[in-house]
């Protein structure tokens, strides 16, 4: 009975003042689905070169998706490839090591995408909630700090976000005013 109130009240808390009754509230604001973003099909689009950059994390498509060589060869046709985990995994090194290297079909010195390998706090080293495999959420406290400098999701993604936003702060671009 309360969805209007509580929506309006989650808008404001992203947005802030800006967030009136005049422009609904920046509803617009909120992204939208714009089509099948699927795993095939965002692979097709980096093949094609529709899609220009990526983010893993906590997945290694490369060996850990049907079709690994399609996903390398997706993730050779891009711009820039955001790795994090916990090691350097196969996607992360496809571009010396993979099968597709070894064939002669991909070679180390034309795949144009820069990886960057970002380390990853593991479960133990970051406190929070998590869904375990009965689809329960649990609550645990971090029990040792990452080591060097690995850091939990949510560092990186409001470090991420604040960058953005700083980098965009004198944008009069109507584009970068969600930001």
């Amino acid at each position: 009975g309360n969805v209007r109130s509580y929506a309006v009240s989650l808008l404001k808390a992203y947005w802030g003042d800006a967030a009136t009754e005049d422009n609904d509230f920046c509803f617009d604001y909120l992204p939208r689905i714009t089509g099948d973003h699927s795993t095939y099909n965002t692979v097709k689009a980096m093949i094609e070169g529709r899609c220009k950059g990526y983010f893993l994390v906590g997945e290694n498509p490369a060996v850990g998706s049907s079709n690994g060589k399609m996903q390398r060869l997706g993730m050779a046709a891009l711009d820039w490839l955001v790795v994090r985990d916990l090691q350097m995994i196969e996607s992360a090194t496809f571009w010396k090591d993979g099968p597709e290297i070894e064939t002669g079909e991909l070679v180390t010195e034309e795949i144009g995408t820069e990886i960057f390998f970002l380390p990853a706090a593991s479960h133990v080293e970051k406190a929070g909630t998590f869904t375990q495999t009965q689809r329960m959420l649990q609550w645990r406290d971090k029990a040792v700090d990452p080591p060097g400098d690995a850091r939990s999701e949510l560092w990186f993604y409001v470090e991420l976000g604040n960058r953005i936003r700083q980098k965009l702060a004198d944008s009069s671009d109507e584009m970068d005013r969600p930001l």
